[in-house]
């Protein structure tokens, strides 16, 4: 993968080299000759789907999971999981079998995991989240389910007076030994059994007709995901803000040698200036009111997982996706920019351009939506999959009903996937983000002079043009090229930059937006399996 990826970079990006002798210039592999070749030599562009789906394409969904029922099975052939923030995942079971007398006893292995992850927080059974205490033995911490649903005192075989029928050992993904009490309760494991680089869960579940009778339980876990790297600290993370991070979380993959991009360190850019780590992290940290004007909630994290077989482009996008983003890479590095307005620093008059402008009203599809619904993961309904609220914008709605009309319907809902979002308050806002920035319809290509060739995508530009009516009109560079034009007999470098109108407003979310969805009701008792 590292091969395609650096032979994508090649042809698609540019750190061009200006031979001494006439107008030629080489990009990796590719060279250009004449004064008068125009629009062949792209420098910059806005790192997309498409493209990354060709660097890194490897196989399923990236994302799917977070939406599905998130419950521990078995496979022959299962890809392993990376888990980032906090979130519910299934596992895998790698390894089943019975003991004792009539196999009363049942032995489970389950793999959360494939790196070491902070914490399990929870064990589910049954869509129950359970009690422990612990205790030592065999040199593990061994964690008891005093769940009343899950212990029968008038069981022959419980493992304490207590009547526990569940116990289990959790290793993170750091250990370097057997797991002591796995392997003093299982013949089949041996000291080589070490699942090194896995977390895992050990589970000894007792048989009961009356807590059991319905099979084994459906097992799922709550976790802490893996301590990511965070530049401005210059040390992994130590909190559950830091590992929820969206920009970090996309470092780590870009990053990471095992399953992610193998990007090199110089190809990551860590500072705080526009598009670096640093900044977009800052971004993502910001504190944002709700409703009540006084609870306030991180802007963006990003809660969920994905796994090694996961399509790149697939996994990078469904982070993005948590926190309004784009990546682009310049200059021989990776850039990240959270959601969030810029103030431009530089404008573009009528003394700037060297062509006629080319402008576009309206998008490629001619689509323009007025209402949206967010789907994203809701962790206070144990990550479970919701619909946000649906928001209909009547000043949209209006623009989009022709004049005169009163009985048509005229509405038009696009949806908008967040599987790393999980707080209802976080997808209403990504979602009035989607649906204001697609309203943003406008386009235009100037050519300009060296001096833009500083702006990289995702950058803002004021745009000052007497025809169009434009006075500073905000607009976001979606790519940068360089041309070659000709003025009389000198061959002239100038500037291409594709640019899209943007507002700050896209980005704004007052506290009377936020809406109250249908309570989902109390939980329905699935009642007892006792006589």
């Amino acid at each position: 993968m590292a091969k395609q990826i650096k032979q994508a970079i090649t042809i698609a990006f540019v750190v061009y080299v200006a031979y001494a002798t006439g107008a030629y210039f080489k990009i990796g592999s590719l060279t250009a000759a004449g004064a008068t070749s125009a629009a062949w030599l792209t420098f910059a562009t806005t790192l997309g789907t498409g493209l990354i789906q060709r660097m890194t394409s490897k196989g399923i969904n990236a994302s799917a999971g977070n939406f599905g029922s998130k419950f521990a099975g078995k496979a022959p052939l299962e890809p392993r999981q990376i888990v980032y923030g906090q979130c519910r995942v299934g596992g895998t079971i790698v390894h089943m079998e019975t003991s004792g007398i009539d196999n009363h006893k049942l032995h489970m292995v389950v793999v959360l995991a494939g790196h070491e992850i902070e914490a399990l927080t929870h064990m589910r059974l049954n869509d129950i989240n359970t009690t422990t205490s612990t205790s030592t033995i065999s040199g593990s911490t061994v964690f008891r389910v005093t769940n009343a649903d899950f212990k029968n005192t008038a069981n022959d075989n419980k493992f304490d007076s207590d009547g526990t029928l569940i116990r289990y050992t959790f290793s993170d993904g750091s250990q370097t030994a057997v797991d002591g009490y796995m392997n003093a309760q299982l013949e089949s494991m041996g000291t080589s059994d070490k699942f090194l680089g896995l977390a895992y869960v050990y589970i000894e579940m007792i048989f009961d007709a009356e807590k059991f009778g319905g099979g084994i339980p459906a097992t799922s876990f709550k976790v802490k995901g893996k301590n990511v790297y965070d530049p401005r600290t210059g040390a992994v993370a130590s909190s559950d803000l830091q590992r929820s991070n969206p920009a970090l979380i996309i470092r780590d993959f870009l990053f990471d040698t095992e399953y992610g991009i193998k990007a090199e360190t110089s190809e990551i850019n860590d500072t705080t200036n526009a598009g670096g780590i640093a900044s977009a992290a800052n971004t993502c940290d910001q504190n944002v009111t709700l409703a009540d004007g006084s609870t306030t909630e991180r802007r963006y994290t990003a809660n969920g997982f994905t796994n090694f077989s996961a399509n790149g482009g697939g996994v990078l996008e469904s982070v993005l996706s948590s926190m309004a983003g784009k990546m682009s890479y310049v200059n021989g590095q990776f850039n990240v920019f959270a959601g969030a307005s810029q103030s431009p620093s530089l404008t573009i008059t009528d003394d700037d351009l060297l062509a006629p402008v080319s402008v576009a009203t309206n998008t490629s599809t001619g689509d323009l939506f007025n209402s949206i619904k967010p789907i994203y993961v809701d962790a206070s309904l144990n990550y479970i999959s919701m619909d946000a609220e649906v928001y209909r914008d009547s000043t949209m709605l209006n623009e989009d009903t022709p004049s005169g009309e009163s009985t048509a319907n005229y509405v038009k809902q696009m949806e908008t996937q967040l599987p790393f979002t999980v707080t209802d308050t976080m997808a209403q806002r990504l979602g009035r983000i989607a649906l204001t920035s697609q309203r943003q319809a406008t386009s235009t290509s100037v050519l300009v002079s060296l001096k833009f060739m500083q702006l990289q995508p995702n950058d803002w530009v004021y745009f000052t043009n007497e025809r169009l009516g434009y006075t500073q009109k905000i607009f976001e560079v979606q790519s940068t090229n360089m041309e070659v034009i000709q003025d009389g007999e000198i061959p002239v470098i100038a500037t291409r930059l594709a640019l899209r109108e943007i507002s700050a407003a896209v980005f704004n979310f007052a506290t009377n937006d936020y809406t109250t969805g249908q309570s989902e009701g109390s939980n329905v008792s699935t009642g007892s399996f006792a006589l």
